[in-house]
C-alpha cells in the first residue's frame, strides 16, 4: 500500500528478506567427486601394481580424505555460506536502527522540551512571572488560548512512515521484529495534552470534585501568566457555598471588570449565576472572555463566550475532559493546590496591566524628577535652582538596584556624558516613550531661555505631539517621508541654524556658547539657549536621503561649540550610514533589539539583544564604559489614583475589606466623566505652557496659500513714492524667515518679464503688481495700460482710477491706440528734456511740479501685457513698437511689464 510522504517525514528503510536457496545443477555437483573417484583409483591402481613401500595401507590415506571431503564440501558448501550472508544483513540492519534510533530520540526530546516550554508544568507557573514569558501570548500568536490540560502521547513531530513489508514467507522474523519494536517505540512522545480556549469553547470537566477545580485552577493559571489582562479576561459564576474555591481569583488582574468600578475599586467578575455575568459582559469588548462555573444547577454555555465548567460530579469519579476534540485517551490530568493558584495570583497582582511593570517596581516620574505635587509645579521658582552641574541633568528613569538614573547631555569638560548620543529600540521596546520622558524632563528642568527643543519625526508619528505648546520648542517637524522637499528643507533651517550662531558667537567675539554665556552676565547680548535636537527614525532618513549623514555629521563637530546637541533615534541600527558622526555619539541607549548583531555593535554585549519584553527595558552606555541597565519612567501612563485634578486636597477614604462582594454602588467607570484621560505630561505641559520666552523658530512650515495683499502691504516698509513695491513673501528656510517679495520698478529695473507655465499664476503676479503700485501712489503718479491677452484677470483693475484703458483681443483698434499713447508720452518727454535741460527720469520726478501739466499729463507710464506671445502672433506689426518702448521707456518713465 502506497503512503504519501511529506519532505519531513522519516522514511524508514525495509529490513532484507529471506530469499530461496539457490541448488547447483547435477553436473556441477558430481563433477568434483567424479575428480576425486578417478584420482583415488589412480592411486588404488598404482597401490595393486606396486611393491614394497607403495604397497603400504597409509599410501591410500590421502586420497581417501579427498574424496570425503570433496562429497562433503558438494553436498553441504552452498547452505553454510547462504547462512552466513543472512547473519550478516541482520547485524548490518539492527546496526541501521541503533542510529536512526539515536537521531529519532534527539527529535523527541527535542519537541518534548519545546511542548514543555510553551506549556509549563503547573508547579512551574510561578517562576515565569515577572520575566520576558509573562503575558507573552497575543491574539496573532499560534498558541493563544491554548491551554494544557495534563501530561500523554503526542505524535512525533516528524512521522516515522513505516517501509513495505515483502510476503510473510520471505520475511526474516529478527529484524521484522526488530522494525516494529522500534516503530512503536519512537512514533509517539510523552507531552502536554492541550485544549483550544478560543472562540467560543465550550468544555466541561466531570469527576471528582478536588480533582476538576485542580485541573481548573491550572488551567486559569496558565491562562492568567502567559495571556495580558488587556486580552483575556477572567469571569467566574460559582455557588455562594463554593465561593471559597474561587476566592483567589480575586488577585488575577484578568478578573477585574474593565468599566465597572463600586467603592472598592474595580468590581471582581466574580458571580453567582451565568445571568448576572453575561449581563455584566455586555460592556466588554475586544477580549477573549473564558468564564469558569461551578454551579449545582450545571452548565449554562454564554453563547460567543468560552465556558470552562464543572460538570457531573462524583467522588473518586475518573475524571474526563469533553470539548469539541476530547483530547486522545491514556492521559494524565494536571493539578494545581489551592495554595499555589492562590500564590500565582497574588504574585500577579502587582503587575499593571497596562504595562506588565510591578506597580512597586514601576519608576515613579514625579519622584524623580522632585515634584511632590504634580499640579502644583510651579516652573519658573523651580529652575531657579537648576545651575551648573544640574545644568541639561534630567533623570529619566531607574537602575537595577532602584536608583534614579540621570541622563546629562552637557559635554565630558562639564562632567556630562554628551554632548550627542545615541537611542536604539525595536518595535514595542518604549523607545517613543523614551523619547517622550527626556524631552519632558529637560523641559520641566531648564526655562525656554536655556535650553530649546527640535523634535523631529521622520515617519510622521504622534511622538511629540502635544509638546508643541511648551515654549521650549522650537518646531516640531513631521510627515518628512513622503516629500522630499521637505528633507532639503529641513537641511537648510539646520544649517540655517548653525549659521545663525556663528553670526551671534562672532559679533560677540566668543568662541563658544560658554563664553558667551559668560559675556551675557556683563553685557547685553541676546539669549543662545542650549539647542536639543531629537530626530526619531533617523535611520529611515538617512535611507532615503543619505546625504543628510553629511549635515549631522557637520552638527556632530560643531554643535559642542555652537550648543547644539542631537539625539537620534531609531528602530535599527545600520552604522554604514553614520559616516562622519560615530566618533560624536558619546552616550548610547539601547532598548530591546531584534538582533544579536545591533545590541553587539551599540553595547559591545548582546544583553539588548536578551532584555524581557518590557516596554522601556534599556542599557544606558557612556563611551566605552560599562553598560547600566535602566528602566524608563512613563509620562504617558494617566495620572495616579491619589493625585488630585486641579490641585484640590484628596477626601478620607473608608477602608474596606477586599473581598469578592460588590462594595457599594457600582458604576460605569467610561461615564462617569467625559473628559479625556488626563496624563502626567499632559498636566506638566499645562504648567509649562506660557511660562518663559517662545523659543526662536529654527523651522518655518513651508508656504501655504498666497497672503493677502493688504497683509504683504502692512508688512512692507517701502519709501512713499518710490516704485519699490511688495507682492508677495519670500521663503528663506536657511535665513529662517520671511521677506516681502519686493519689486523696484525705478532704474534699469524698471522692466519686467513674468514667465512662466499655464495656470502657474502669472496673470495673477500682473494684476498684483498693479494694484500694489496703485495702493502705494495717487493716480497723478503711476498709470496703467493693459493688454489682456490672456484669461481676463486684467479686467478686474479696469476700475481703479489709475488706470487709463484695458483692451483685449477683440479691441484690435484699442489696442493700437493704447500702444501709440504709450509711444507719444516717449515722445513728448524726449522734447521735454531737451528744453528743460532735464539729465534723467529720476530728474524729471524730482522736477515734475515745475512743468506744465497740459504738456505731460502723466507719471510713471506702465504698458501692462498679459499674454505676450499672443500678442506677437495676432499684432505681429506692434512687436516692433513693443521691443522699441522697452529699449528706449524707461529713460523717460515708461514701463513695459508683460508675461510670456
Amino acid at each position: 500500500m502506497n503512503q504519501t510522504v511529506a519532505p519531513a517525514d522519516i522514511v524508514v528503510d525495509a529490513p532484507p528478506d529471506l530469499a530461496s536457496p539457490t541448488v547447483p545443477g547435477v553436473l556441477a555437483r558430481l563433477l568434483p567427486v567424479a575428480l576425486s573417484l578417478a584420482g583415488m583409483g589412480v592411486m588404488v591402481a598404482m597401490f595393486a601394481a606396486g611393491t614394497g613401500a607403495t604397497r603400504n595401507p597409509m599410501f591410500l590415506a590421502f586420497p581417501g580424505t579427498l574424496l570425503v571431503s570433496t562429497v562433503v564440501t558438494a553436498l553441504t558448501g552452498r547452505a553454510g555460506r547462504q547462512g552466513g550472508s543472512v547473519d550478516a544483513d541482520r547485524d548490518q540492519y539492527v546496526g541501521y536502527l541503533s542510529e536512526l534510533s539515536r537521531s529519532v530520540s534527539e527529535i523527541a526530546v527535542a519537541q518534548h522540551r519545546s511542548a514543555m516550554n510553551r506549556h509549563p508544568d503547573p508547579d512551574t507557573l510561578w517562576t515565569l512571572i515577572g520575566g520576558p514569558r509573562m503575558w507573552e501570548l497575543g491574539p496573532t500568536d499560534a498558541d493563544f488560548g491554548l491551554v494544557r490540560v495534563g501530561m500523554g502521547t503526542q505524535p512525533l513531530g516528524r512521522r516515522l512512515v513505516a517501509p513495505q513489508l515483502p510476503p510473510e514467507e520471505h520475511r526474516d522474523p529478527v529484524t521484522t521484529t526488530a522494525l516494529e519494536r522500534f516503530l512503536h517505540a519512537h512514533s509517539t512522545v510523552r507531552a502536554p495534552v492541550t485544549i483550544g480556549l478560543r472562540a467560543g469553547t465550550h468544555v466541561t470537566i466531570e469527576g471528582d470534585p478536588g480533582e476538576v477545580r485542580g485541573l481548573l485552577r491550572a488551567i486559569l493559571c496558565q491562562l492568567a501568566v502567559l495571556h495580558a489582562p488587556d486580552q483575556v479576561l477572567i469571569v467566574a459564576a460559582v455557588d455562594d457555598e463554593d465561593r471559597g474555591h474561587w476566592d483567589w481569583l480575586k488577585w488575577l488582574p484578568h478578573n477585574k471588570h474593565p468599566v465597572d468600578v463600586d467603592e472598592a475599586g474595580p468590581v471582581r467578575m466574580i458571580y453567582p449565576s451565568v445571568a448576572e455575568a453575561q449581563e455584566a459582559l455586555t460592556a466588554v469588548q475586544g477580549r477573549e472572555v473564558v468564564v469558569v462555573t461551578d454551579l449545582a444547577s450545571g452548565i449554562d454555555p454564554i453563547v460567543g463566550v468560552t465556558t470552562v465548567g464543572v460538570g457531573a460530579r462524583c467522588d473518586g469519579a475518573p475524571l474526563t475532559v469533553r470539548t469539541p476534540a476530547d483530547p486522545a485517551p491514556g492521559w494524565c490530568p494536571d493539578r494545581m493546590a489551592p495554595l499555589d493558584a492562590l500564590i500565582c495570583a497574588r504574585r500577579l497582582a502587582g503587575y499593571d496591566s497596562r504595562t506588565g511593570h510591578r506597580a512597586a517596581d514601576e519608576p515613579n516620574w514625579p519622584e524623580l524628577m522632585g515634584f511632590s505635587e504634580l499640579n502644583r509645579i510651579d516652573p519658573v521658582a523651580w529652575r531657579r535652582r537648576r545651575r551648573g552641574r544640574d545644568r541639561l541633568r534630567v533623570p529619566i528613569g531607574t537602575t537595577v538596584g532602584g536608583g534614579p538614573l540621570e541622563l546629562d547631555i552637557k559635554e565630558p569638560a562639564e562632567d556630562g556624558m554628551g554632548p550627542h548620543g545615541l537611542c536604539i529600540g525595536a518595535t514595542g521596546s518604549g523607545k517613543s516613550e523614551l523619547l517622550r520622558t527626556i524631552a519632558l524632563g529637560m523641559m520641566a528642568h531648564n526655562p525656554p531661555d536655556a535650553l530649546n527643543l527640535l523634535l523631529i519625526d521622520f515617519k510622521g508619528g504622534a511622538t511629540f505631539l502635544d509638546y508643541t505648546r511648551a515654549p521650549h520648542v522650537a518646531a516640531l517637524i513631521t510627515n518628512l517621508s513622503d516629500d522630499a522637499h521637505l528633507v532639503a528643507r529641513m537641511r537648510d533651517a539646520l544649517s540655517g541654524e548653525m549659521n545663525r550662531r556663528q553670526q551671534l558667537l562672532r559679533t560677540a567675539g566668543c568662541a563658544g556658547v560658554a563664553a558667551y554665556e559668560r559675556a551675557r552676565g556683563v553685557r547685553t547680548l541676546p539669549p543662545l539657549p542650549t539647542l536639543f535636537i531629537i530626530v526619531d527614525e533617523f535611520s529611515e532618513l538617512l535611507s532615503q536621503h543619505p546625504d543628510f549623514a553629511d549635515t549631522f555629521a557637520a552638527i556632530g563637530r560643531l554643535g559642542r561649540s555652537l550648543g547644539m546637541h542631537l539625539l537620534l533615534a531609531s528602530q535599527r541600527l545600520d552604522e554604514g550610514r553614520l559616516r562622519g558622526l560615530e566618533a560624536h555619539l558619546s552616550y548610547r541607549m539601547c532598548l530591546k533589539t531584534l538582533s544579536a548583531n545591533e545590541s553587539q555593535s551599540i553595547l559591545g554585549s548582546l544583553d539588548a539583544y536578551r532584555l524581557p519584553s518590557t516596554p522601556g527595558a534599556g542599557f544606558l552606555r557612556i563611551g566605552g564604559g560599562e553598560p547600566v541597565r535602566f528602566q524608563a519612567a512613563l509620562v504617558s501612563a494617566p495620572l495616579p489614583a491619589n493625585t488630585p485634578a486641579g490641585g484640590q486636597a484628596v477626601a478620607a477614604r473608608k477602608v474596606r475589606v477586599f473581598g469578592t462582594w460588590v462594595t457599594g454602588t457600582v458604576s460605569r467607570a467610561a461615564q462617569l466623566s467625559e473628559a479625556p484621560e488626563r496624563t502626567i505630561a499632559s498636566v506638566v505641559l499645562d504648567r509649562l505652557t506660557g511660562k518663559g520666552p517662545p523659543a526662536h523658530r529654527v523651522w518655518l512650515p513651508p508656504l501655504g496659500a498666497a497672503p493677502a495683499l493688504h497683509a504683504v502691504l502692512a508688512d512692507a516698509a517701502c519709501a512713499p513714492g518710490s516704485l519699490a513695491v511688495p507682492i508677495g513673501i519670500v521663503d528663506r528656510p536657511f535665513d529662517q524667515c520671511r521677506t516681502p517679495l519686493v519689486v523696484d520698478m525705478s532704474g534699469a529695473a524698471g522692466n519686467l518679464a513674468v514667465v512662466g507655465a499655464p495656470q502657474s499664476g502669472k496673470s495673477t503676479a500682473l494684476r498684483t503688481l498693479t494694484t500694489a503700485l496703485a495702493a502705494t501712489h495717487r493716480p497723478c503718479q503711476v498709470q496703467f495700460y493693459c493688454l489682456d491677452f490672456g484669461g481676463g484677470a486684467l479686467s478686474a483693475v479696469r476700475t481703479l482710477a489709475h488706470v487709463g484703458a484695458v483692451a483685449g483681443r477683440a479691441e484690435p483698434r484699442l489696442v493700437g491706440r493704447i500702444v501709440a499713447e504709450c509711444e507719444s508720452v516717449v515722445r513728448r518727454r524726449e522734447a521735454l528734456f531737451r528744453e528743460h535741460g532735464i539729465a534723467s527720469i529720476a530728474e524729471y520726478r524730482q522736477r515734475r511740479a515745475a512743468v506744465d501739466a497740459s504738456r505731460d499729463p502723466f507719471g510713471d507710464v506702465f504698458l501692462v501685457i498679459d499674454g505676450w506671445g499672443s500678442v506677437r502672433q495676432e499684432f505681429d506689426a506692434l512687436e516692433e513698437s513693443v521691443t522699441a518702448l522697452a529699449a528706449q521707456g524707461l529713460s523717460y518713465g515708461v514701463h513695459v511689464v508683460l508675461s510670456a
